[in-house]
C-alpha cells in the first residue's frame, strides 16, 4: 500500500495588524504669565488654559496612511505625540483593537519618527542598519540579508558605503529614519512631517517608500504633513484636516469633496479638494455640521490576528539581546566611531606628546635643592590642570550622541547599563594609551623618581586622572543642555576644584564652611598621590642643607610630606578615591538617564 505523502510545513505566522482609535481627545496647556516687575511686587497672574486640541476623533486601520493635515498651530504635533503616547491627553481615550491602550506595551508596538533626523554621522547608512539589526535581532546569523533587504525596500542600495555626515540628501537621510524605526517590525508607525525640508522629488520619493512600506508589511501609517502635493495624496488614503485644533474633515479624498459640495463650497478646477479646503479653511472651521463619516475599510489581511489582546503582548515587552551582547556589539560600534574622529585621536595624541615634551624641557633636571620642591609642585599643579582641562574634548561627541542614546533606550533597544559599560571598555584602554605617552615624555627628562615602580605608580595615577575626568565630563553632558552650558559648567566646577585642592591654600587655612570643597576637590587627591609617590622616593635625601660642610639638613624628602599632612601609607588611599570618583560620575550620569528616559516613557 503506497504511504500518503507528508503534510506541507505550516506556513509563517502572518503579520499581526492593529487598529488605532482616538475618542475625544482634548489637549490643554497652562500659561502662567509674569514678567521680572510683576514676580517682585505683586503675584503671578495666571491666565485661561489654551485648548490645544478641542474633542478630536479618529481611526487608523492597518494597511492604510492616515495623514494629519493642517497649516501651522493646528495641532499636527500635538496629536500626533499623543498618538504616539509621548504626550498625554488632558481628556479622551486611546483604543488598540478596541481594548484601552497601555503606553508602556504601546511604545513597543509602535516607532515613532521624529522631524530631525538623528544619527551617528561617523557610521555609514549600512553600519547603522547593522549595528541596530545586530541588537534587535540576537539570534538572526544573517545580519547582512536583513540589512540588504531594507536597503532595497528604502531604495539606499547605491548609498550602502556612504557615511551619514555626508553624501546624503535631506530626503535620504530622512529615509534612514525610517529605516531604523522599521527594524523594530512595528505595527504603527507615527511620522512627524517626514516631508518637512525637502523638495518635491525627494518628499514623493520618502511617500512612495512609505506606501510600499504600508502594503507589504500591513502597517498602520500615521504622519503629520503641512499641505502635500498632489502627487503626494495619491499615496496617503485618509486625511484628518484639522484647524485651530479641531477637526474639519476625516476621510478620504473624495469624501472630503463630497463634504465640500454639501456645504456649498465648489472644488475649482485647477485645485484639489484639500488644496481648496486649506484656502477657504476658516469658513469650513465655523461649520458646526458633523463631517461625513468614513466609510468602513476592508477587512484586515489576517483579522483573526488583528484583534489580538494587549496582554499576549505584555510576554514579548523585554530586552531582545542579552546584556552580554549589547555591550560586545555597543563596544565595536564606539570603536569605530572614535577611531573614525580623527581629529579627537590626532589632539590628544599631539597634546600628550606635545604638552609633556615642552614641560619636559621647561623642568629638566629638575634637581634635589628648594628650587626643586617649587617646580615639582608647579609640575604637578600644571599637570592636573592640563590632563583635567583637555578631556573636554569628549563633550560635544557625548551630547551629540545623548538624543541617539535616549531614542534607542527608550525604544528597547538596549540597556542604558550596557551602554555605559561599553563606553568604559572602549576608553579604559584609550585613555591608557594617552596617559603612557604623556608620562614617558615628560617623566623621565624632568628626572622624577627614578624607581620604575614610581613609574608606573605615576603612569597609573596619570590614567585615573584622565579615567575621571572622562567620567566628569561624560556626568555633565548628561545635565547640560547644550555644548555651550556644558563647557561653561566643566570650566567653572574645574576652576573651583582647582582653587579648593590646597595649591594656592592649604586646608588649615580655609574657613570651616568651605572644608567640604577641599575634600570634593578631584585635584586633592590627585595631587596627594602625585607628591607621595615623588617624596617617597627622597625620604631620606635632604633637599635644604642647614649647612651642608656639618651635614646638618633643614628639610628632607620626609618633611615635604609631613609638612603638606601626607604620609607613604596613603599612596593607594589617593587612588581608590580617583577610582571612586571615577565610578560615582559614571553611576551620576546612568542614573540622569535613566531619569530621562523614565520621563519620556511617562
Amino acid at each position: 500500500m503506497e504511504q500518503e505523502p507528508p503534510p506541507p510545513p505550516p506556513s509563517p505566522p502572518p503579520h499581526k495588524t492593529y487598529k488605532l482609535t482616538a475618542s475625544s481627545i482634548s489637549y490643554t496647556k497652562s500659561i502662567t504669565a509674569a514678567t521680572a516687575v510683576t514676580f517682585f511686587f505683586k503675584p503671578c497672574i495666571s491666565t485661561p488654559p489654551t485648548h490645544i486640541l478641542k474633542d478630536i476623533s479618529l481611526t487608523a486601520y492597518p494597511s492604510q496612511i492616515l495623514a494629519i493635515v493642517g497649516p501651522s498651530g493646528a495641532g499636527k504635533s500635538t496629536l500626533l505625540d499623543i498618538l504616539a503616547a509621548r504626550t498625554s491627553a488632558t481628556d479622551g481615550t486611546l483604543l488598540l483593537n478596541s481594548s484601552p491602550l497601555n503606553p508602556s506595551i504601546y511604545r513597543k508596538l509602535s516607532a515613532y519618527v521624529p522631524q530631525h533626523d538623528a544619527c551617528l554621522p561617523l557610521l555609514t547608512v549600512s553600519e547603522t542598519f547593522a549595528f541596530s539589526a545586530r541588537l534587535l535581532n540576537p539570534k538572526n546569523t544573517d545580519i547582512s540579508s536583513i540589512v540588504t533587504n531594507l536597503l532595497e525596500e528604502l531604495r539606499l542600495t547605491h548609498l550602502s558605503d556612504t557615511r551619514l555626515a555626508h553624501g546624503l540628501s535631506g530626503g535620504e537621510r530622512r529615509r534612514v529614519s525610517i529605516g531604523l524605526s522599521l527594524l523594530h517590525d512595528p505595527a504603527v508607525l507615527l511620522l512627524d512631517e517626514p516631508t518637512s525640508g525637502l523638495d518635491s522629488g525627494s518628499a514623493l520619493n520618502v511617500m512612495q517608500t512609505l506606501r510600499s512600506i504600508t502594503d507589504s508589511r500591513h502597517r498602520t501609517v500615521i504622519l503629520s504633513i503641512h499641505q502635500p502635493s498632489f502627487k503626494i495624496l495619491s499615496t496617503i488614503d485618509k486625511i484628518l484636516l484639522l484647524a485651530k485644533g479641531t477637526v474639519v474633515h476625516h476621510g478620504t479624498i473624495p469624501s472630503l469633496q463630497a463634504f465640500l459640495l454639501s456645504n456649498g463650497f465648489t472644488v475649482p478646477p485647477q485645485l484639489n479638494a484639500l488644496e481648496y479646503a486649506m484656502e477657504i479653511l476658516n469658513q469650513l472651521n465655523q461649520i458646526t455640521e458633523p463631517p461625513i463619516s468614513p466609510p468602513p475599510p476592508p477587512p484586515p489581511p489576517n483579522p483573526s490576528l488583528s484583534s489580538l489582546s494587549l496582554t499576549k503582548t505584555k510576554d514579548t515587552i523585554r530586552y531582545k539581546s542579552s546584556r552580554l551582547h549589547e555591550i560586545i556589539t555597543l563596544h565595536n560600534r564606539l570603536w569605530k566611531i572614535i577611531y573614525r574622529t580623527k581629529q579627537l585621536l590626532l589632539t590628544n595624541t599631539l597634546q600628550a606628546l606635545g604638552v609633556g615634551l615642552i614641560l619636559g624641557t621647561i623642568y629638566i633636571n629638575i634637581g634635589f635643592d628648594k628650587s626643586g620642591i617649587e617646580k615639582r609642585l608647579g609640575l604637578f599643579a600644571f599637570t592636573l590642570t592640563f590632563l583635567l582641562s583637555c578631556t573636554t574634548e569628549t563633550l560635544p561627541i557625548f551630547i551629540n550622541e545623548r538624543p541617539i542614546l535616549l531614542r534607542e533606550t527608550s525604544s528597547g533597544v538596549y540597556r542604558l547599563s550596557s551602554y555605559l559599560l561599553a563606553n568604559t571598555l572602549v576608553f579604559l584602554p584609550y585613555l591608557l594609551s594617552i596617559a603612557v605617552l604623556y608620562s614617558v615624555s615628560v617623566y623621565f627628562l624632568v628626572g622624577l623618581c627614578g624607581s620604575y615602580h614610581a613609574f608606573a605608580y605615576f603612569v597609573l595615577v596619570i590614567w585615573f586622572i584622565i579615567l575621571m575626568a572622562n567620567s566628569f565630563v561624560l556626568f555633565l553632558s548628561s545635565v547640560a543642555p547644550n555644548y555651550i552650558a556644558g563647557t561653561s559648567s566643566v570650566t567653572l566646577l574645574l576652576a573651583g576644584f582647582f582653587l579648593f585642592s590646597g595649591y594656592f591654600i592649604s586646608k588649615d587655612s580655609l574657613p570651616k564652611f568651605w572644608l567640604f570643597m577641599h575634600y570634593l576637590s578631584m585635584y586633592k587627591y590627585a595631587l596627594d598621590a602625585l607628591l607621595i609617590n615623588e617624596y617617597s622616593c627622597l625620604v631620606s635625601r635632604c633637599l635644604i642643607w642647614f649647612d651642608e660642610k656639618s651635614k646638618t639638613c633643614m628639610v628632607s624628602g620626609g618633611d615635604v610630606l609631613e609638612k603638606r599632612g601626607l604620609h607613604e601609607r596613603e599612596r593607594w588611599t589617593n587612588v581608590y578615591v580617583l577610582i571612586g570618583f571615577f565610578v560615582v560620575y559614571r553611576v551620576l550620569w546612568l542614573l540622569v538617564l535613566i531619569r530621562r528616559v523614565s520621563r519620556t516613557k511617562k
